[in-house]
């Protein structure tokens, strides 16, 4: 039995409802093959390049963490002395391990180390009590240090840090943060913002990495651009043209920009959830930004809902709904192209790749909604100049010359 009208609204908005919750609770988390090349390495001699204690550990467990760019080693003993070794490129950036009770960066205390362009390194220990930079307090924190002396030593194109805390229980599983600041700190001890962060668990009591590796900030901000592009800046305004260059392909050009809306509409919401896990992630505060992306989100989403309620073609109401269903979508892309714009002076500022992509992109829709436009016009004057121009030949009429001969004869 086919479907009734009614049921195939309800179908669509279901359908929309559906879209919708599976876009804003996509998870933004992705697991790294373990059989990447790492950056660090476990199986480093640590007594040629550590002092003691951090050398003499022969039970020492690592795990390779980050994107497989960083070794995490350490040994916890019977009297909840955690010994840690962790080991990364040196970049002349500051490096952050910070232990946190929920995975929240906020409330966490952290080891930062740092080794200056002449050699000269630091370690230093901050408390996180916000996000912004005044927040984060050098010399304070809830790490308990023993007698051994943390160390941070640079070899070859690696940096490792190591120290030796005391708790007051022997640890389980732990949240540990990770950090890549912008440089190196400052001489009053503020912490330049970092540009990299993640958050990882270890199971000390087995000596496991237990977790997968969530997105690092510039992974989100990679995959947030392109989804953004792609949904906002593409597949929607494609589907515009087929509505507005391609209504004489019926009925087929109405059901291809439907269904050309509606995947443009998921992979915006898609750019949207990882948007939000980018600003949590970073704690950033781009009101532009996120003002237009909501803004562009409820005008899609009203789109949807109109395509629902579509009313008859010889409804008294067609009028009006053609009249805000035009003006609508065409608010909706003009700020989500806007807004990608506003999105790479901010959150993707410094992905170059992918602003020439865009560019290219951008251009090329132009071109083409231009040459589209000029094609339209051009076909509607053919029939007026067609009516305006005369007759070539003058049309006589056969049958009343021959009545007129008949009535002379």
């Amino acid at each position: 039995m086919a479907l009734s009208y009614s049921s195939n609204k309800l179908l669509l908005f279901s359908l929309f409802c559906f879209i919708s919750i599976v876009g804003f609770n996509l998870k933004a988390v992705i697991a790294y093959s373990n059989t990447a090349n790492p950056s660090a390495t476990c199986n480093t001699n640590l007594r040629t390049i550590l002092p003691p204690p951090y050398s003499d550990l022969s039970s020492l467990s690592c795990s390779h963490i980050w994107q497989q760019k960083f070794s995490f080693s350490f040994y916890q003993d019977g009297q909840n002395v955690t010994t840690i070794v962790l080991s990364g490129k040196n970049n002349h950036q500051w490096i952050g391990i910070g232990f946190s009770r929920n995975g929240s960066m906020v409330g966490s205390s952290a080891m930062v180390a740092w080794v200056e362009p002449n050699g000269v390194s630091g370690i230093r220990q901050y408390h996180l009590e916000g996000k912004n930079m005044s927040k984060v307090i050098p010399d304070k924190g809830d790490l308990k240090f023993t007698t051994a002396r943390p160390v941070v030593v640079a070899h070859g194109d690696l940096l490792y840090i190591a120290f030796q805390l005391q708790f007051a229980a022997s640890l389980a599983f732990q949240p540990i943060l990770l950090a890549i600041g912008s440089a190196n700190p400052y001489k009053n001890g503020s912490l330049p913002k970092h540009i990299n962060s993640t958050t990882t668990f270890i199971e000390f009591s087995s000596g496991h990495h237990l977790t997968s590796h969530p997105m690092s900030p510039d992974d989100l901000r990679k995959y947030h651009g392109v989804t953004a592009v792609i949904g906002w800046g593409t597949v929607t305004p494609a589907g515009l043209l087929v509505a507005r260059y391609f209504r004489h392909l019926e009925p087929s050009w109405y059901y291809i920009h439907s269904s050309v809306q509606f995947v443009g509409f998921f992979i915006g919401i898609v750019s949207i959830s990882i948007g939000r896990t980018l600003y949590q992630k970073l704690g950033a505060v781009f009101v532009a930004h996120k003002f237009l992306g909501y803004t562009v989100f409820c005008l899609a989403g009203l789109e949807v809902c109109q395509f629902i309620g579509r009313p008859s073609s010889d409804s008294k109401r067609r009028q009006y709904w053609n009249f805000a269903h035009y003006w609508v979508g065409r608010i909706a892309m003009v700020l989500g192209l806007l807004n990608i714009f506003v999105g790479f002076h901010g959150v993707v500022a410094h992905d170059r790749l992918m602003r020439i992509g865009f560019g290219i992109l951008f251009v090329a829709l132009l071109t083409t909604m231009i040459f589209l436009e000029v094609r339209r016009r051009r076909e509607n004057l053919i029939p007026e100049t067609m009516i305006d121009q005369p007759p070539v030949f003058q049309v006589i009429d056969k049958s009343l010359t021959t009545g007129h001969r008949k009535s002379v004869s």
